[in-house]
């Protein structure tokens, strides 16, 4: 893949550029086949772990509020989707950071190869935590309190998009940090730098605080389109497997 490394030196237009003339359409698709797949089990295990914790925080603790009923089942969820979040993402950054993987399979090969189960498992697991806890924390709690709002009333059906596109930025804007850090974390094979606190002072020495919201605007504009889609289809199916259910 092409070397983004420097990316913040050039705007998102001038990048997008940048990787057609050297790779083509298909430069903007490495590592998306597995993260896709990847997804699909992660979105299960975030959205079955939350709905599974609400019901037993609220059965367990009849008078708790609403508050603090979402934060904790969507912090748990985020505990639990980490640990399939971490070996895919793995996958997905090694594809998109060179051109020497050709599927995901070599992919994973490779890491086991140099690095064994613990390279795929567990490298870049610490910040994938720290930043899937938080986010799923106010993901979870953005959407769920919009949906009790007005925004419920005057969109009907299509007040998942609009809660769900809010509370895919809302989450993503405190941990892009994180997520840059987790990035540099995950990007090499072998013996390359793994310490996340190591890596921060590298970033910050070079590129200054800024480093670490490089990207930024192209990830708002996927979280708009992707987390609100993600909660209309899941609102859709819950709705219509309720109904199959009662019928």
């Amino acid at each position: 893949a092409t070397e983004t490394g420097n990316s913040n030196n050039i705007g998102m237009f001038e990048l997008i550029q940048l990787i057609y003339a050297a790779e083509g359409i298909k430069g903007f698709f490495g590592g998306v086949r597995g993260m896709m797949i990847g997804q699909a089990f992660i979105k299960a295990v975030a959205f079955g772990t939350n709905g599974w914790m609400l019901v037993s925080v609220n059965d367990a603790f009849p008078h708790i509020s609403t508050f603090n009923s979402l934060i904790t089942a969507a912090a748990f969820a985020g505990f639990m989707a980490s640990f399939l979040v971490a070996p895919f993402e793995r996958v997905k950054v090694m594809m998109q950071a060179s051109d020497d993987y050709t599927s995901e399979l070599q992919t994973v090969e490779v890491i086991l190869k140099t690095e064994g189960w613990k390279g795929l498992l567990t490298r870049g697991l610490g910040p994938t935590l720290a930043r899937e806890i938080p986010s799923y924390g106010i993901y979870f709690v953005t959407y769920g309190l919009l949906m009790q709002t007005a925004i419920a009333t005057i969109f009907g059906s299509g007040a998942p998009l609009i809660a769900g596109a809010a509370a895919g930025c809302a989450c993503w804007i405190p941990v892009y940090p994180i997520d840059v850090v987790k990035t540099l974390v995950q990007n090499t094979a072998g013996d390359g730098e793994k310490d996340a606190f190591k890596i921060m002072r590298e970033l910050y020495k070079s590129e200054g605080i800024g480093g670490f919201f490089d990207g930024l605007t192209p990830k708002m504009y996927r979280a708009m389109v992707n987390h609100a889609t993600t909660f209309w289809l899941y609102d859709l199916i819950m709705t219509y497997y309720n109904n199959a259910v009662l019928i």
